[in-house]
């Protein structure tokens, strides 16, 4: 049975729906549409769906696990399962996943900045500007990330109504013909669209800090809903307005459409646009840097402070030594794979070592009769 921390810590359950969905959306958003196309091409809404629908699957998964975890954290799992020393080597790997997370989206956002606003501004300052703002407002807390979490939800949703524009210009019959590409094509651009999905794994952290977790797990399929909603809504309307060779050829298509509003009072509304999406990356590397100073500290007792420096210090590493066009491509590569194989490969496997493990202490017990 999973542990429950003080209320004063918690928060109620409705808000694993802005937690989720927040950790979901983020860099990727705004130039996923590029990569999922080189598979099944305009059936790659497809593949976005089924991914979601393997999401609700996943999140079954965590709740599972976490339930059967002494204190609630994957961090208390894997010293249940594997011991001590095994388990906190495994909790060393999964801290270094948090600290990628991390430093793949400051790395990606940086990108944009420096191609659309900041040309000739370090790539060192404007990280260190970034990991401030992070590092200050995970000192405050869960409940304060919980905050961040619902503007991070608010502002993407808001800026659905900006879809107005670029469906003036739609060209219905580039999702024509449908349903005419083989299953690899469909894995292929399944396989591209999962790291946009990856954020509901944050919950092997977070959960004892959600109030009367054992039944909240009706919000986090909610959110899971919404999100894929939410990118398939973005996928068709990105189809619909460009053609499948332009957008081979797009890097930021979401950022392209942006590029077309226009209001009176609002000449550069992409200027706008990326600046607000700030709000969007900040919940998920919140999240993660929190999520890994919480993994050194219930795993080795370290002290909060020393953590957080250790950390920050580690991701400003990785973030400046990443200098390349090229190089971003390939740790965010790097991160999908890493993604792809913890959730579709690590926890069915610690599902199934769970399961293996108690069947062989109720049968060392004799509760089941040879």
């Amino acid at each position: 049975m999973s542990k429950q921390l003080n209320k004063s810590l918690t928060v109620s359950p409705f808000f694993l729906f802005f937690l989720i969905h927040s950790t979901q959306t983020g860099v990727g958003l705004l130039n996923f549409q590029s990569k999922i196309i080189k598979g099944a091409e305009q059936d790659a809404w497809v593949s976005i769906v089924l991914v979601g629908i393997s999401l609700h699957l996943i999140i079954w998964l965590l709740y599972f696990l976490l339930k059967k975890s002494n204190n609630g954290d994957i961090m208390s799992l894997h010293q249940q399962l594997f011991g001590r020393w095994i388990g906190n080597v495994l909790n060393i790997f999964f801290y270094g996943y948090m600290l990628l997370i991390v430093s793949t989206i400051i790395r990606s956002y940086l990108s944009v900045l420096v191609t659309w606003v900041f040309p000739y501004t370090p790539i060192w300052f404007l990280s260190l500007t970034m990991i401030f703002v992070i590092s200050y407002l995970v000192v405050g807390g869960f409940r304060v990330i919980t905050g961040i979490c619902f503007w991070g939800m608010l502002v993407p949703s808001l800026l659905l109504f900006t879809v107005y524009f670029p469906l003036k210009y739609a060209y219905w019959t580039n999702l024509l013909p449908v349903f005419n590409h083989s299953l690899s094509d469909y894995f292929v651009s399944a396989k591209e669209s999962i790291l946009m999905y990856s954020g509901p794994e944050f919950l092997l952290i977070y959960f004892p800090f959600i109030k009367n977790n054992q039944i909240s797990q009706k919000w986090a399929h909610i959110s899971q809903a919404y999100t894929t909603i939410l990118y398939l809504l973005v996928t068709i309307i990105s189809f619909v307005y460009f053609s499948h060779g332009q957008l081979e050829h797009v890097t930021w298509p979401t950022l392209m459409m942006s590029k077309i509003i226009r209001f009176p009072f609002i000449e550069r509304f992409e200027y706008i646009f990326i600046f607000l999406w700030l709000l969007v990356i900040l919940p998920p590397c919140c999240m993660a840097l929190w999520g890994a100073i919480r993994v050194l500290k219930e795993s080795f007792k370290f002290k909060p402070r020393r953590s957080l420096w250790m950390s920050i210090i580690i991701v400003h590493l990785i973030v400046i030594n990443v200098n390349s066009k090229i190089e971003v491509e390939e740790i965010g590569d790097f991160l999908k794979y890493i993604t792809s194989s913890f959730l579709y490969i690590y926890l069915p496997i610690l599902f199934m070592f769970y399961l293996i493990l108690q069947n062989f202490k109720k049968a060392k017990s004799g509760k089941i009769n040879p």
